[in-house]
Protein backbone atom coordinates (compact mmCIF):
# COMPACT_ATOMS: atom_id res chain seq x y z
CA UNK A 1 0.00 0.00 0.00
CA UNK A 2 2.67 2.51 0.49
CA UNK A 3 4.27 1.46 -2.59
CA UNK A 4 1.20 2.33 -4.46
CA UNK A 5 0.44 6.02 -2.12
CA UNK A 6 4.04 6.43 -2.97
CA UNK A 7 3.76 5.74 -7.10
CA UNK A 8 0.40 8.24 -7.07
CA UNK A 9 2.07 11.04 -4.96
CA UNK A 10 5.41 10.86 -7.47
CA UNK A 11 2.85 10.94 -10.28
CA UNK A 12 0.56 13.46 -9.36
CA UNK A 13 4.27 15.83 -8.35
CA UNK A 14 5.85 15.52 -11.83
CA UNK A 15 1.97 16.32 -13.56
CA UNK A 16 1.40 19.54 -10.98
CA UNK A 17 5.24 20.24 -11.78
CA UNK A 18 4.72 20.27 -16.02
CA UNK A 19 1.66 22.00 -15.81
CA UNK A 20 1.25 24.32 -19.03
CA UNK A 21 1.78 27.57 -18.77
CA UNK A 22 1.01 29.11 -22.35
CA UNK A 23 0.51 27.09 -25.72
CA UNK A 24 1.23 29.20 -28.99
CA UNK A 25 -0.79 28.53 -32.32
CA UNK A 26 1.40 30.54 -34.83
CA UNK A 27 1.03 30.52 -38.22
CA UNK A 28 4.21 32.15 -40.66
CA UNK A 29 3.29 32.89 -44.61
CA UNK A 30 6.36 33.73 -46.43
CA UNK A 31 10.12 32.32 -45.63
CA UNK A 32 11.47 28.87 -44.95
CA UNK A 33 9.02 27.80 -42.20
CA UNK A 34 5.95 28.89 -43.63
CA UNK A 35 2.86 26.79 -42.29
CA UNK A 36 1.29 26.56 -39.15
CA UNK A 37 2.82 25.79 -35.75
CA UNK A 38 2.51 24.99 -32.15
CA UNK A 39 4.59 24.88 -28.67
CA UNK A 40 3.99 25.03 -25.46
CA UNK A 41 5.79 25.28 -21.68
CA UNK A 42 5.87 24.47 -18.51
CA UNK A 43 7.65 27.48 -17.55
CA UNK A 44 8.28 30.98 -18.23
CA UNK A 45 5.11 32.43 -19.90
CA UNK A 46 3.38 35.73 -19.46
CA UNK A 47 3.60 38.66 -17.53
CA UNK A 48 2.06 42.44 -16.88
CA UNK A 49 3.86 44.58 -15.02
CA UNK A 50 7.03 43.26 -14.66
CA UNK A 51 8.85 46.23 -16.88
CA UNK A 52 6.88 49.17 -16.14
CA UNK A 53 3.54 49.70 -14.96
CA UNK A 54 1.06 48.93 -18.13
CA UNK A 55 3.60 46.69 -19.53
CA UNK A 56 3.14 43.00 -21.13
CA UNK A 57 5.36 40.16 -21.84
CA UNK A 58 5.62 36.46 -22.94
CA UNK A 59 8.83 34.27 -22.54
CA UNK A 60 7.95 30.99 -24.42
CA UNK A 61 11.16 29.24 -24.93
CA UNK A 62 12.13 25.43 -24.84
CA UNK A 63 15.69 25.10 -25.03
CA UNK A 64 16.22 21.07 -24.78
CA UNK A 65 14.12 21.20 -28.45
CA UNK A 66 16.71 20.49 -30.58
CA UNK A 67 14.86 20.29 -34.13
CA UNK A 68 15.78 22.87 -36.31
CA UNK A 69 12.76 22.71 -38.01
CA UNK A 70 10.70 23.03 -34.95
CA UNK A 71 9.65 26.36 -33.42
CA UNK A 72 10.41 27.00 -30.12
CA UNK A 73 10.33 30.03 -29.01
CA UNK A 74 9.25 32.89 -28.89
CA UNK A 75 9.56 36.51 -26.63
CA UNK A 76 7.11 39.42 -26.58
CA UNK A 77 7.46 42.92 -25.38
CA UNK A 78 4.80 45.37 -25.41
CA UNK A 79 6.03 48.19 -22.81
CA UNK A 80 1.87 49.80 -23.01
CA UNK A 81 -0.38 46.91 -23.52
CA UNK A 82 -2.93 49.37 -24.73
CA UNK A 83 -0.39 50.61 -27.54
CA UNK A 84 -1.12 47.67 -29.80
CA UNK A 85 1.23 48.95 -32.34
CA UNK A 86 4.24 49.37 -29.74
CA UNK A 87 5.80 45.92 -29.66
CA UNK A 88 8.80 43.45 -29.86
CA UNK A 89 8.29 39.96 -31.26
CA UNK A 90 11.03 37.38 -31.85
CA UNK A 91 10.29 33.98 -32.80
CA UNK A 92 12.68 31.19 -33.25
CA UNK A 93 13.33 28.04 -34.69
CA UNK A 94 15.93 25.95 -33.99
CA UNK A 95 18.39 25.17 -31.02
CA UNK A 96 18.77 27.97 -28.57
CA UNK A 97 22.05 28.76 -29.74
CA UNK A 98 22.25 27.64 -33.46
CA UNK A 99 19.11 29.01 -34.72
CA UNK A 100 17.70 28.09 -38.24
CA UNK A 101 15.20 30.82 -38.55
CA UNK A 102 14.33 34.27 -36.38
CA UNK A 103 12.16 36.17 -37.29
CA UNK A 104 11.70 39.93 -35.83
CA UNK A 105 9.24 42.72 -35.38
CA UNK A 106 10.38 45.42 -33.76
CA UNK A 107 8.14 48.79 -33.81
CA UNK A 108 8.87 50.05 -30.80
CA UNK A 109 9.23 53.88 -30.76
CA UNK A 110 12.92 53.60 -28.58
CA UNK A 111 14.26 51.18 -30.49
CA UNK A 112 17.38 51.90 -32.77
CA UNK A 113 16.37 48.21 -34.23
CA UNK A 114 13.38 48.76 -35.19
CA UNK A 115 11.39 46.90 -38.57
CA UNK A 116 8.57 45.68 -39.77
CA UNK A 117 4.88 46.30 -38.76
CA UNK A 118 1.72 44.97 -36.85
CA UNK A 119 -0.89 44.14 -34.30
CA UNK A 120 -0.45 43.19 -30.56
CA UNK A 121 -3.87 42.83 -28.24
CA UNK A 122 -3.97 41.57 -25.01
CA UNK A 123 -7.09 40.32 -23.21
CA UNK A 124 -6.21 40.40 -19.42
CA UNK A 125 -8.59 38.77 -18.03
CA UNK A 126 -6.36 38.87 -14.38
CA UNK A 127 -5.57 35.58 -13.84
CA UNK A 128 -5.28 34.53 -17.49
CA UNK A 129 -4.94 36.21 -20.56
CA UNK A 130 -5.18 36.10 -24.32
CA UNK A 131 -2.66 37.94 -26.76
CA UNK A 132 -3.23 38.09 -30.37
CA UNK A 133 -0.64 39.21 -33.09
CA UNK A 134 -0.58 39.83 -36.86
CA UNK A 135 3.30 41.25 -37.50
CA UNK A 136 5.61 41.33 -40.99
CA UNK A 137 8.94 41.17 -40.87
CA UNK A 138 10.77 43.71 -43.04
CA UNK A 139 11.42 41.01 -44.99
CA UNK A 140 7.47 40.80 -45.71
CA UNK A 141 7.27 37.06 -43.64
CA UNK A 142 3.60 37.56 -41.68
CA UNK A 143 3.24 36.07 -38.49
CA UNK A 144 -0.02 35.52 -37.10
CA UNK A 145 -1.10 34.01 -33.63
CA UNK A 146 -2.44 33.31 -30.56
CA UNK A 147 -0.84 33.01 -27.16
CA UNK A 148 -3.33 31.29 -24.79
CA UNK A 149 -1.51 32.98 -21.21
CA UNK A 150 -2.71 29.90 -18.58
CA UNK A 151 -1.65 31.78 -15.96
CA UNK A 152 -0.03 35.32 -15.62
CA UNK A 153 2.78 36.76 -13.34
CA UNK A 154 2.28 40.07 -12.39
CA UNK A 155 4.33 43.29 -11.01
CA UNK A 156 3.78 45.68 -7.82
Amino acid sequence: MRVLAAAAFTILSTTALAQVTETVQLTITGGPNAGKHEATADRGGCSAGLTGAGSFGNQLSNPKDKDPKKFNSLQLILPDAKKSDNFLIVVGFGPLMSRSATYTVDTRSDSRMKGGSGKVTVDDKGATATVTFAATTADGVKMEGTIDCKNVTRGK
